[in-house]
């Protein structure tokens, strides 16, 4: 059987990891990362939000069965 993921740690992998392309990307020169932050912050929130309505869905799921 193979392991299960929470939502908290997959939405926090794909955090780093798109952290991590938003600063190769001004590393590169393509992007200012101070203003893309600052237009793009509300995003983190909502994704957040996100994951911790799918974790408590997903809890309240498995109390049922």
């Amino acid at each position: 059987m193979g392991a299960r993921v929470s939502t908290e740690a997959l939405v926090f992998g794909l955090g780093l990891v798109a952290l991590g392309v938003l600063v190769l990307l001004s590393n590169l020169g393509k992007i200012e990362l101070l203003a893309t932050l600052r237009t793009w912050w509300p995003v983190m929130l909502i994704v957040w939000g996100v994951a911790e309505l799918a974790n408590s869905w997903a809890q309240s799921t498995r109390r049922r069965s």
